[in-house]
């Protein structure tokens, strides 16, 4: 039981880089100018998918941490897709969001490091056992 009690430090580290990540990227979206009722709809729903994901991997719930990977594997993908286009058209803000997209993608090595990896077994089997 002693590995469910205290969550392992990597997993709480890659928490805190994703809650900036989300920050540093709503701030950008803040000072963009662009603001069309779809994008902020989605920009809002984006914010709580993530917020919800990084609730239920503080939990222990496994799929919920392949989930968040998803997220940020997509917008990994997204960065790159655009940033040629969105470097000439604003410079300083496609390598603040880089920067970010380089932190997440550190939180997603934190999530899957041994430590980690045995804390959610860790976590399963306890959940199971209470089944």
């Amino acid at each position: 039981m002693q590995p469910l009690k205290r969550r392992p430090t990597n997993l709480l580290n890659a928490l805190r880089l994703v809650v900036l990540c989300v920050g540093i990227e709503l701030l950008g979206f803040a000072f963009s100018g662009s603001y069309s009722v779809g994008s902020v709809v989605g920009v809002l729903l984006g914010a709580v998918l993530v917020y919800g994901l990084l609730r239920l991997v503080h939990r222990g719930v496994n799929g919920a941490r392949y989930g968040l990977a998803g997220v940020i594997i997509l917008g990994l993908l997204s960065s790159l897709t655009a940033f040629p286009t969105a470097y000439r058209l604003h410079p300083g803000a496609t390598v603040i969001d880089f920067i970010s997209t380089l932190m997440s993608l550190i939180a997603l090595l934190l999530l899957f490091t041994t430590q980690c990896n045995t804390w959610f077994r860790a976590h399963r089997a306890s959940r199971l056992k209470q089944s």
